[in-house]
């Protein structure tokens, strides 16, 4: 009776989980598909048009017609990525980094992303001296870059109705061997799993930002009468640490914090 008590609960919860998988794949498709075909809908129509309008060096209109299909509520790494180059034609550095960087999110393993992400960021006025990476920080970085944020939710999908799988092996089977293998087997799995959910999530994160001022100057508290503490030009990206009213706590690659006005940086 406990088994099948047993499998009901999983079957309920296999296909809970399906089904808010199968919308949020289907909404990152329904993207893509939609942002590489020319016809169709009216985001692909708009998208085939912005392409247009950068190749005959029209990058202002290129730029407005790629921004409304983001208010339209589509995403994708190809979209952010054509957008940051738009800017980038009209030396607007802050919002071509943003783009870049909200593209990088989205497929952290393109190459073109990369190089002109990493081309942008050699025009930010502001050079850090890093504070020295713990290896494990550095090894999960590489890692998690290997693929883009959808795929690792799909493996994460895939693996942990895998351990469902050899969970209900590990049930109903009578040989001791495969019940045996199976445990085991679901375990890491499982491990496989969750690490894979954590990289999708720790890519999910917007505790980053670019800033979107000339200059910025960070103080000690959250208010003007604040003493300065260094300053920031444009283009330079930030960790938010905190925020209070209009202000945000911030941190610097070096490992300085201080609080700038909210409205002068952009989450990416």
């Amino acid at each position: 009776m406990k088994k099948y008590i047993i499998i009901l609960s999983i079957t309920l919860l296999t296909n809970n989980i399906f089904a808010q998988n199968a919308d949020s794949i289907q909404i990152d498709e329904n993207v893509q598909i939609e942002l590489s075909q020319p016809k169709y809908t009216d985001a692909d129509s708009t998208f085939a048009m912005a392409n247009k309008l950068y190749n005959e060096a029209k990058y202002e209109d290129a730029v407005d017609a790629y921004e409304a299909i983001l208010e339209a509520g589509k995403e994708s790494s190809y979209l952010y990525y054509n957008l940051g180059n738009a800017y980038f034609k009209q030396n607007v550095l802050a919002a071509a980094i943003l783009n870049y960087e909200r593209a990088y999110r989205l497929n952290p393993s393109d190459e073109d992303i990369n190089h002109n992400l990493a081309l942008a960021r050699t025009q930010v006025v502001d050079k850090f001296n890093e504070v020295p990476e713990f290896f494990v920080i550095t090894i999960f970085g590489k890692i998690k870059s290997l693929f883009a944020i959808n795929t690792w939710g799909i493996i994460a999908f895939i693996s942990f109705l895998i351990v469902l799988i050899l969970a209900l092996l590990f049930l109903f089977s009578r040989r001791l061997f495969v019940r045996r293998l199976s445990f085991w087997l679901a375990c890491v799995v499982l491990v496989l799993s969750i690490s894979c959910k954590l990289i999708e999530n720790n890519l999910r994160k917007y505790d980053n930002a670019i800033v979107f001022v000339p200059v910025l100057t960070a103080k000690t508290s959250p208010d003007d009468s604040g003493k300065d503490m260094f300053l920031l030009h444009e283009g330079a990206k930030v960790l938010i640490r905190d925020s209070y009213n209009e202000w945000t706590k911030i941190q610097l690659p070096n490992g300085e914090q201080g609080w700038v006005i909210s409205e002068a940086i952009t989450v990416i």
